[in-house]
């Protein structure tokens, strides 16, 4: 399987204190000068469950998203890339951890988000590439549980597959123990 489409969302901790309009200004202010090329930003407050505030990019969204009803960051990546999966995932992975740690040492927001970097959720956004199958789950799961070995430690973590097939592919994974992004980041580097 040659996963493509990878998204992770990491869980806030402090949900109730997110403002979107402060994600919104704060997002806003990424656009001159990043090294991405980002497009607008843009609200989707009435949606009752998906995305909340939207940065999007040529190659890379990340998002206050809300699905499933839990306030996160979303980090969705567009565009196919090379390599073998295990490398794809810790990537990815990667670039949500960071894109994380820079909104909790954003000095715009007035309310900090607090991220929990032991709650995560694996997407792949491909059902085509990825049917959210058990079969999915066995092809995945190697490479996946390599990458979270290295960042959480051996069984220091759980995966949940919710197995609903008009979803896309995910797994919950749940960490045993607080860990913070830096930390994370940096072992994974």
């Amino acid at each position: 399987m040659n996963l493509q489409y990878l998204n992770w969302k990491i869980h806030l901790e402090n949900p109730a204190e997110a403002e979107p309009d402060e994600w919104f200004k704060v997002f806003s202010t990424w656009i001159p000068d990043a090294p991405e090329i980002f497009i607008d930003v843009a609200d989707y407050k009435h949606v009752p469950d998906g995305p909340v505030t939207l940065l999007v990019g040529h190659y890379v969204n990340y998002s206050l998203d809300a699905t499933g009803r839990r306030l996160g960051l979303l980090y969705d990546y567009k565009h196919p890339v090379d390599g073998a999966n295990e490398e794809k995932i810790r990537n990815s992975l990667l670039g949500l951890l960071r894109v994380a740690k820079r909104l909790e040492d954003d000095a715009g927001f007035k309310h900090k988000p607090k991220f929990n970097a032991g709650d995560l959720r694996f997407i792949v956004n491909s059902r085509a590439a990825a049917p959210n199958t058990p079969a999915t789950l066995e092809a995945v799961k190697p490479d996946l549980a390599k990458v979270l070995a290295k960042a959480f430690g051996d069984n220091a973590f759980s995966l949940e597959h919710p197995t609903d097939p008009r979803q896309r592919f995910s797994v919950q994974v749940s960490a045993k123990g607080a860990f913070d992004l830096a930390g994370f980041i940096k072992r994974l580097s």
